[in-house]
């Protein structure tokens, strides 16, 4: 039986609720795909400097901000998701649940799956790579986050799953809300979800909770950022804020340093700030804002032809996080060999920063081309509004 039956069996719908051929409105920001690249660089630079993210210089600080890439990741996911399924809503007077888990099946799942299996193969050949049980459950049930806090990071290349399984968490429910709820009420459960996030970080810090992971992973706290998307998406209703170049430069700064002030909020030992709620609740705060100042920054970014390339690897995003980590432990492995086993501080990092990254968009390019783009295509069958093309 051919991949697109078997794809049909599992999401069959009524003729009442079968996607209209009807071709709708298309909704593309190609700025947008730049910002998915800024989230990813972010995340690359504290993977990167990882030796100096415990550290209390400026190197670990930074590194510690670069953890909100995965935040900015969460915020954009929500306001593309939130904002298609409002069109569609809007278009066609309902929302197709069966097919919108249908399209996030054939986007995330290729890939997600296909690098649990590497790290079970990889595990059959290195003891210190090997997958419990435990883990392999969690990372097939989509609920590795939360198996996280409890035991730590998986060993291997699979750790930032966890932001995919957390991701699947959130959109395992939204379309039924904003498929059933108008606008306004749609904001009032956004409004609740973060209202929730910073009751769980009060209640966490109360009972002595870890920072990262015990409450970096938790969805819980992690849904501020996709409930800000949704916001956002009900607010902007697709338009374009227009800024001139000076305001747009403005705000990609205050994003960023946004970023770097709410970095205490991510490990546990800094000891620059106590960590209790009053000085870790702000924090998050302050990282909602470089969200949106960096959203409104590139949102209206038209695509020419010196950011196609940007927007390129915005396109492979999804396949860059997957990967840095493998490069990125291939590089310090290979480094260590060469210079017996010596570490060069900063030096060393940069130089693996170095090998890592144009590997990681080697290999990303690849799966796109010959993992993902085959169920991207397959997509296209289960999409009303359609956004970037393959």
């Amino acid at each position: 039986m051919s991949a697109s039956r078997v794809l049909h069996s599992l999401v069959e719908v009524s003729p009442l609720e079968r996607p209209s051929p009807v071709a709708l409105e298309s909704f593309y920001r190609p700025g947008l795909d730049i910002l998915r690249l800024l989230a990813f660089c972010l995340v690359f630079l504290a993977h990167g400097l990882i030796g100096s993210i415990d550290s209390p210089t400026q190197t670990g600080a930074i590194a510690r901000a670069g953890e909100f890439g995965v935040s900015v990741f969460f915020f954009l996911s929500s306001y593309l998701i939130t904002e298609l399924l409002l069109r569609e809503k809007r278009e066609t007077g309902t929302i197709v649940i069966p097919a919108f888990y249908a399209r996030r099946i054939l986007r995330i799942w290729p890939l997600y799956f296909a690098m649990i299996g590497a790290g079970w193969l990889y595990g059959l050949v290195s003891a210190s790579h090997t997958l419990s049980a435990g883990w392999i459950l969690a990372l097939l049930l989509l609920c590795s986050n939360w198996y996280t806090v409890r035991h730590g990071y998986p060993p291997g290349f699979l750790f930032p799953l966890w932001s995919i399984a957390l991701e699947e968490q959130f959109y395992l429910a939204w379309p039924w809300l904003v498929k059933r709820l108008p606008g306004k009420a749609v904001l009032g459960v956004a409004a609740a979800f973060i209202g929730l996030a910073y009751l769980s970080i009060a209640v966490l810090l109360s009972r002595g909770a870890s920072l990262d992971p015990g409450l970096w992973v938790n969805s819980l706290v992690q849904f501020q950022f996709f409930a800000l998307g949704a916001i956002t998406a009900v607010v902007v209703r697709g338009r374009l804020l227009r800024l001139s170049q000076p305001w747009r430069w403005l705000l990609f700064a205050a994003g960023l340093i946004c970023m770097r002030g709410a970095q205490a909020a991510v490990y546990v030992n800094d000891p620059t700030t106590p960590h209790d709620f009053l000085h870790i609740a702000p924090r998050f705060l302050l990282a909602m804002t470089g969200c949106l100042c960096l959203f409104f920054c590139l949102q209206q970014a038209r695509g020419g032809r010196l950011q196609r390339p940007l927007i390129y690897l915005g396109k492979i995003s999804y396949g860059l996080y997957v990967f840095h980590i493998v490069w990125l432990g291939i590089g310090r492995d290979v480094l260590e060999r060469l210079y017996t086993g010596r570490r060069f501080g900063l030096g060393f990092e940069l130089a693996v920063m170095a090998f890592a990254f144009p590997a990681t968009v080697v290999t990303a390019t690849l799966s796109y081309r010959y993992l993902e783009s085959p169920f991207l295509r397959l997509k296209k069958r289960f999409t009303l509004v359609s956004s970037r093309p393959v």
